[in-house]
């Protein structure tokens, strides 16, 4: 009997200290938590600083801002004529190529512009699909072929007693 009493309590000190390594990396999981959000909170207030003195204090003469505010300038005017060819794709509903070929950001479809001249290809040029030959079914033809199972006539029948079973 005490030894049934000595695995009882070895099994509960093993759980109640399980218990608390659950609870104490659920808190550090919680910590890690805050502590992400709370840099992303930071790199958001530093991406807004950093956006107010570009607009508002930009010095020209200065040698170690200037550099990297000439890059933010061509950053821009990439990202603007990315998203001006974006939106021209999109307004034509992807129906013919719309890269212009003077693009800062070049050919966006894959063809040449300087090597195969104006970009291909035209809305004439697309195959028109036809439905004429597509059947109607006025119910699911895969219901007709029903296959019945008949049960094997030589298979041993099936029984409730097992053999080692007392």
């Amino acid at each position: 009997m005490e030894f049934i009493k000595i695995i009882g309590r070895a099994v509960g000190q093993a759980a109640e200290t399980l218990g608390q390594k659950h609870r104490k990396t659920a808190m550090l999981n919680r910590i890690r938590t805050v502590v992400r959000c709370e840099e992303r909170a930071a790199e958001k207030e530093y991406l807004a600083l950093g956006r107010y003195y570009y607009n508002a204090l930009r010095d020209k003469t200065n040698p170690v801002a200037e550099p990297h505010c000439v890059a933010l300038d061509q950053i821009e005017k990439r990202l603007d004529a990315a998203l001006g060819a974006m939106q021209a794709m999109a307004d034509e509903h992807f129906l013919g190529c719309t890269c212009p070929e003077s693009s800062a950001i070049g050919v966006i479809c894959g063809w040449d512009a300087d090597e195969d001249g104006p970009c291909p290809p035209t809305e004439g040029e697309y195959e028109e699909i036809d439905l004429s030959d597509v059947e109607v079914y006025d119910a699911d033809p895969s219901l007709k072929a029903s296959i019945t199972i008949e049960p094997d006539k030589d298979a041993p029948e099936e029984t409730t007693s097992l053999p080692f079973e007392g």
